[in-house]
């Protein structure tokens, strides 16, 4: 487990990227106590029933929706948290999930819940932004 992690934090010298497994464990843990603490403080969202109001300001459903959009992001980056640190005490941690392939330090750094390399990165936003056009 502490192979790939470890060479790749070696690695980075001098960088302020903290090395060892424990260490990134408490990085991503931080970063999911803090989302943890923005979809609390956000409070319950709840969808309005059908039989509601009849008629609605069009400002306030573009806030629901707003607040709906960023509750599921929060929620997606935790997910994507809670993952890493799977893949953390699986050893499957800094490899590409679509590849096998190591994943690039600086993107480790940038983002230590990453989970494809840059290249595989690429191609699914590629392919997510055609199937979207």
């Amino acid at each position: 487990m502490d192979g790939v992690l470890l060479q790749t934090v070696e690695a980075l010298g001098d960088s302020p990227f903290v090395a060892g497994a424990g260490a990134m464990w408490q990085r991503l843990q931080g970063e999911k106590e803090a989302v943890q603490q923005d979809i609390l403080s956000d409070g319950p969202l709840l969808r309005e029933a059908a039989g509601g109001v009849q008629e609605r300001d069009p400002s306030l459903e573009s806030d629901g929706a707003i607040n709906w959009r960023r509750r599921e992001t929060l929620e997606e980056r935790l997910r994507v948290l809670n993952d890493a640190q799977d893949r953390l005490m699986d050893g499957g941690y800094g490899r590409c999930l679509e590849c096998g392939n190591e994943i690039g330090v600086k993107r480790l750094v940038a983002d230590p819940a990453a989970s494809l390399c840059i290249n595989c990165q690429t191609l699914a936003e590629a392919v997510a932004l055609n199937a979207a056009a």
